[in-house]
């Protein structure tokens, strides 16, 4: 299929996501709603296929200038704050202010000295003429909520000096929360996009791709019933706490399995 019939696959798929508004009203959070603790840096992320591709690029370049790095969608730095010891500068964009704000907290307080942070806010590619160029170009977990990855990978192609590195859960991410939805609302959610599809758009712009598939926790593929996942699933499928101790049951007896992820890279 030709680009334009494939993204207009894609932005139909990601459609099917919204939520009812009788169901939207009832939710005492946003579902949506992104908190900046949950994409931040971790020793779990340090160790993933994308984070050890981004230091390979940066280190096969000896000018400064391509040592580079522009994360876009880069949120409280869960990716492009592990490799400062390779990148000679950063620059940050995301949409959200608040991602922004606890991007530059805690670039602060690692505190690397001679890495330059650039903070761009605003959606992409709207500022992609503010953000300037890199020498790798990074967008992890953020393509699920681009209602056209042509233009958005077309122009994060172009802005990149020596490669682009993608990645992306294979499904949805509130994919984790299909079987909860059916259970407690009877509602059935869609399977689609994926990252395949996303690597099928890729390809159509000419682009010439790798890419690879890994788990990015550490345990193992069932997520582990706690506090947390109970919480991330009560505020996906719109229900209050009171509902905390059903929720805990139905997923002890349905278990959440881990999201596959997906890198997908390639060099100019």
């Amino acid at each position: 299929m030709d680009k334009t019939t494939l993204c207009d696959n894609w932005k139909q798929a990601l459609d099917g996501w919204a939520i009812p508004e009788e169901i939207l009203s009832q939710a005492s959070s946003s579902p949506w709603k992104l908190s900046p603790e949950r994409f931040g840096p971790s020793d779990s992320r340090a160790a993933t296929p994308t984070v050890l591709k981004i230091k390979e690029l940066l280190d096969g370049q000896a000018d400064p200038l391509l040592k580079s790095v522009m994360d876009v969608g880069c949120g409280a730095g869960g990716v492009s704050l592990l490799i400062l010891d390779h990148a000679s500068s950063i620059t940050a964009v995301d949409v959200s202010q608040e991602m922004l704000e606890a991007f530059k907290s805690r670039f602060e307080l690692v505190g690397r000295q001679g890495v330059a942070l650039k903070l761009v806010s605003g959606s992409w590619p709207k500022v992609a003429g503010q953000a300037g160029r890199a020498g790798v170009v990074v967008c992890a977990n953020v393509i699920f909520n681009v209602q056209n990855p042509c233009e958005f990978i077309a122009k994060l192609n172009e802005v990149a000096q020596v490669g682009v590195v993608i990645e992306l859960h294979e499904r949805h991410p509130h994919s984790v929360a299909n079987a909860a939805w059916k259970h407690f609302w009877n509602l059935d959610r869609p399977s689609e996009p994926t990252g395949e599809q996303l690597e099928e758009i890729i390809k159509s712009l000419g682009i010439s791709p790798r890419s690879s598939t890994f788990l990015r926790e550490t345990y193992e593929a069932v997520r582990p019933v706690d506090d947390e996942l109970v919480e991330s699933i009560r505020q996906r499928i719109c229900l209050d706490a009171s509902r905390d101790a059903e929720i805990r049951e139905f997923l002890m007896e349905n278990p959440v399995e881990q999201l596959r992820s997906r890198l997908i890279w390639w060099t100019k």
